[in-house]
């Protein structure tokens, strides 16, 4: 925390970890050289012409500046923020991250976010965040982002409360995993390549089929409910019975599906198309990717998202 020091280390963006004093660093702005250049000029002339008020005068505005240095270092330390972020994100579409002050505001606070991804240099690379008990949230806009894994974020953040002569400036790290969905391109479904020997992918519709398990019904037996998987997730479903284990043909996504030398993002777009139609339609798939393969289940639609995203 010293004028002209180098950068903090940046503050963990994860719900828990305060800002500290050490992470801070203190620069002069205009106004604030200014009065240090009128300072040392009030200081020579009382050293030159005795003048006791100037003496004053000097350690008077001294003490400003150091008031304006520990007022605006309280205006960011221990500040907690978290991110969430939203369900679903996909390429070529903008990223809406929340930023949340997670610490008790009883005061309020102003702080200044870079949120701007190619810095500019000027002032539009900057928002206000009035933290208020009343507003503790700040909605984050990135740019659109490629397939994968959202990238670690840095977060520049600033204050020049209340006077401003001094620039209190930190950092903040965002590093938890955040999977970019591919784009779904709208295309015609092709014709699934199931070779000869390889017969279409069938499931049962009887009891325990974690596909087959329906919203609880407040009229279905207690016999009914699936508690195994009541256990593991809290979600309350009921088992669907179907008399004679009656057997359907689910829809195969597959990457084998496309003409070799298809690039990986292409088939990744056209195959998240598929599995959106499929699912808003609510037709039962199967995901098949090299080496990988999602069968119909319970959460379906987000882990063949996320499969696509990573691949």
């Amino acid at each position: 925390m010293w004028l002209l020091s180098e950068a903090p280390v940046p503050t963990l963006i994860d719900g828990h970890t305060p800002l500290r004093a050490r992470s801070v660093r203190v620069n002069l702005t205009r106004m604030g050289w200014g009065m240090v250049i009128a300072c040392i000029l009030l200081w020579i002339m009382a050293v030159n012409y005795q003048v006791n008020v100037a003496y004053a005068l000097v350690f008077w505005l001294l003490g400003i500046l150091l008031f304006g240095a520990l007022a605006g270092i309280r205006q960011l330390t221990g500040i907690v923020l978290t991110i969430e972020p939203q369900p679903e994100y996909y390429a070529g579409k903008e990223c809406v991250l929340t930023l949340r002050a997670c610490d008790s505001c009883k005061r309020t606070r102003w702080l200044w976010l870079q949120t701007a991804q190619e810095i500019t240099g000027t002032a539009s690379d900057w928002e206000l965040w009035t933290i208020t008990p009343e507003n503790t949230d700040f909605l984050w806009t990135l740019p659109p982002q490629k397939r994968g894994i959202l990238p670690r974020l840095l977060l520049a953040g600033a204050s020049m409360a209340p006077f401003g002569l001094l620039m209190i400036k930190t950092q903040w790290e965002f590093t938890d995993e955040v999977i970019i969905f591919p784009e779904p391109v709208e295309h015609t479904s092709p014709i699934a390549c199931n070779s000869d020997d390889e017969p279409g992918t069938l499931i049962s519709l009887s009891g325990q089929d974690p596909a087959y398990l329906l919203p609880h019904q407040n009229t279905t037996s207690l016999r009914q409910i699936a508690w195994k998987h009541y256990a593991k997730t809290g979600n309350l479903l009921d088992k669907y019975f179907e008399q004679g284990g009656k057997r359907v043909q689910l829809l195969l996504i597959s990457y084998r599906d496309y003409p070799p030398g298809t690039s990986v993002e292409k088939m990744a777009s056209m195959m998240c198309y598929r599995v959106l139609a499929a699912d808003a339609s609510g037709e039962k798939y199967v995901l098949e990717l090299p080496r990988q393969r999602y069968e119909a289940t319970t959460g379906q639609r987000i882990k063949c998202l996320n499969a696509l995203g990573r691949w």
